[in-house]
């Protein structure tokens, strides 16, 4: 009995120290306090910013869209007052190219069309514009995308397919 006792004692003053701590799941937002203004679509926390037409990540690195496509971004710092750079860094893949020829890429932000970029061969882009500060009022901002071209879905993929994202983002100007 003695031995119980000791052995129970030696337990309580070990566990002791030992707290259960509650912690929010990694990879989610608690509020738009938790935005950014430039999101890699690798990271897991990205997600919730990416808000229509992005699918599932590939290869732990990108994500396919469809044609038209939706971000929410926080825009820098004092952004409402110099406006900020828009970039969009994007694969366009040989075997979407050599289907659909060149492409056309255009971008809304709160309604104001940032205007269209064609790109003429496949491989590594980037859609980059100025955005004015009267459109980067408030705490986000959604950026609608549009490609004029892609693949339909089809037997093999149910998605339809336009170009490969890695990141988009509001640079501080």
């Amino acid at each position: 009995m003695r031995r119980l006792a000791a052995a129970l004692a030696a337990v309580l003053i070990l566990t002791s120290g030992c707290r259960i701590r509650k912690h929010r799941p990694q990879g989610t937002a608690s509020s738009e306090n938790s935005l950014v203004s430039v999101v890699n679509v690798a990271d897991p926390r990205a997600a919730v910013q990416l808000t229509r037409g992005f699918y599932d990540l590939e290869n732990d690195s990108w994500r396919w869209t469809a044609k038209s496509f939706t971000v929410t971004l926080r825009p820098p710092a004092n952004s409402s007052s110099g406006g900020a750079k828009l970039e969009l860094n994007f694969t366009i893949p040989d075997v979407i190219f050599n289907r659909v020829g060149p492409m056309s890429m255009d971008a809304r932000i709160n309604g104001l069309d940032l205007g269209a970029e064609t790109y003429s061969k496949a491989g590594d882009c980037t859609y980059s514009r100025d955005v004015p500060a009267a459109a980067l009022s408030g705490d986000a901002v959604g950026i609608d995308f549009h490609v004029d071209k892609g693949l339909p879905p089809s037997a093999r993929d149910t998605r339809e397919l336009a170009v490969i994202v890695t990141t988009v983002g509001l640079i501080p100007k």
